[in-house]
């Protein structure tokens, strides 16, 4: 997130994400509500997407290696954190989705190197670059003061809980780094029409 906004830089109207960070929500919603969940989440699908999803296969025929609309993805989200909110706290399945999106994309040779040598900072200066790995489109930059870290970008078209996902998968990495009490503590997305913005805070060690 260190690299500056290039002048009057405009991401293409739509973009896409990498299955490896849209398949987790999706087997971690699977493994919390099982078979009878899945379906429930197949059902509530919005149909214009039924093309694009295998809605009785596993994982609704997300691929990792596959690139999905953002809107897609964004609908995925949408309806897996609806569902799962009727269960638990919206903070504690995003918590938990982007545990699991951000330990399964890393992968545990990459997680170790996280562990052991990253900072706020660094994670910071490799944002841009990251978020290339997994988006088609958009640029995002970070600055870290204290124990804050702010992080503006924009991105192709997308929904503000897809957005809140991105939010929870910078809260997982910032965890992985050694930090304690990390949260969101100030979110705004504008769904691709202008810059997204959020500040992630933690305990002062």
């Amino acid at each position: 997130m260190s690299e500056e906004r290039p002048p009057n830089a405009r991401p293409a109207r739509l973009g896409k994400a990498k299955g490896v960070i849209v398949r987790p929500m999706i087997d971690w919603f699977t493994s919390t509500f099982g078979q009878r969940g899945l379906e429930e989440l197949a059902a509530a699908i919005d149909p214009r997407w039924a093309t694009e999803l295998v809605l009785d296969g596993p994982a609704l025929g997300i691929a990792p290696g596959g690139w999905y609309d953002e809107r897609l993805a964004s609908e995925i989200a949408a309806r897996i954190i609806a569902i799962a909110s009727t269960r638990m706290t919206e903070a504690e399945a995003l918590h938990a989705i982007g545990t699991v999106t951000v330990d399964r994309s890393l992968g545990r040779i990459s997680r170790a190197v996280v562990e052991w040598f990253a900072s706020p900072d660094t994670a910071a200066i490799s944002a841009q670059l990251s978020w290339r790995l997994f988006h088609s489109t958009g640029w995002i930059s970070a600055s870290v003061a204290g124990s804050a870290m702010h992080a503006v970008g924009i991105w192709g078209a997308h929904g503000e809980k897809w957005c809140a996902v991105v939010g929870a998968c910078s809260v997982r990495v910032l965890e992985l780094t050694g930090l304690e009490d990390v949260r969101i503590d100030r979110h705004t997305c504008s769904g691709g029409a202008r810059s997204c913005e959020m500040t992630v805070r933690w305990s002062s060690r």
